[in-house]
């Protein structure tokens, strides 16, 4: 069956619901329903509380073949990478990782745009329904609660067992892990600036089956499942907007190291892909106006 088929097989029966339903990118944390109920449509747009931060994420796979070292340099010109403090942006930068607030938006999504490499109307179907590739694809517009942590799945799990090195002050650490999953943890909390929220994005890794945990709170108890977390705090991207702020998050080029391994993946076609994380500030709660 080729692709087209398979397509329209989706589309035609009650497979299309349950593709949809599947979107490894959807936030399932126990804490928080980060996403709209809506999970059939990835671009349906959410009616958030008054008092909830909204952000957009949106995935954006860019192909090698299209976007050389030097087409990808020239992206980064529109982007303001000084926003990193200078010791945790030479952290992210010795695993591969590039940060930054994109400050002339226009430009950056056209040249973004024109590194994505040809899709026709199979790829963007597939990608929608997170089935097209190995990294996250498609955007969404997500409410958010001060203080509560939301994790976004960069890339679909690895199946098997993976050594995972990074580099900490220095030094090369490492782990085996079984299945991982490359995830962003974000925490939106209060900024010194009134206008302004804090986000906090932690790299975390995945792994291993998935653990049953009770979780007790002031109102209920209830089961939390989860699998472990190799989280990394000296990885923290720490980001401080406002309202329409864009930021950006990506691998290095040449890709390498951890940025390799969260944002790289094999498309439907076997070509391989690089996602790059966009991150924009929508709106923020009435608390904050």
């Amino acid at each position: 069956m080729n692709r087209r088929q398979f397509c329209s097989l989706i589309a035609a029966g009650s497979l299309a619901s349950s593709v949809a339903g599947c979107a490894t990118w959807i936030d399932r944390s126990a804490t928080d329903a980060v996403l709209s109920a809506n999970h059939s449509n990835p671009l349906a747009r959410v009616k958030p509380s008054s008092q909830a931060i909204l952000l957009s994420v949106g995935f954006h796979p860019i192909q090698p073949d299209a976007a050389n070292q030097d087409r990808v340099a020239s992206m980064w010109q529109w982007v303001d990478e000084m926003v990193i403090e200078p010791a945790r942006r030479s952290e992210l930068a010795e695993n591969g990782i590039r940060v930054g607030k994109v400050i002339r938006p226009d430009q950056f999504r056209q040249r973004l745009a024109e590194m994505a490499g040809p899709r026709d109307v199979v790829d963007v179907f597939l990608g929608e329904a997170d089935v097209a590739s190995e990294v996250s694809v498609g955007s969404r517009q997500i409410p958010m609660r001060l203080a509560k942590r939301y994790e976004l799945p960069l890339r679909q799990p690895r199946s098997g067992t993976h050594t995972t090195l990074l580099r900490n002050q220095g030094q090369t650490v490492g782990r085996t892990l079984q299945d991982p999953q490359y995830v962003l943890a974000i925490t939106p909390t209060q900024s010194k600036t009134a206008s302004q929220i804090h986000l906090q994005c932690r790299p975390e890794i995945q792994h291993g089956v998935m653990r049953q945990k009770w979780i007790s709170s002031d109102s209920a108890m209830r089961i939390d499942s989860r699998r472990d977390a190799w989280s990394l705090p000296w990885l923290d991207i720490d980001l401080e907007g406002g309202k329409d702020d864009l930021f950006v998050i990506a691998a290095s080029q040449p890709a390498f190291g951890l940025g390799k391994e969260m944002m790289s993946g094999v498309s439907a076609d076997y070509v391989e892909e690089q996602v790059v994380v966009l991150i924009q500030i929508d709106r923020l709660s009435e608390s904050k106006l």
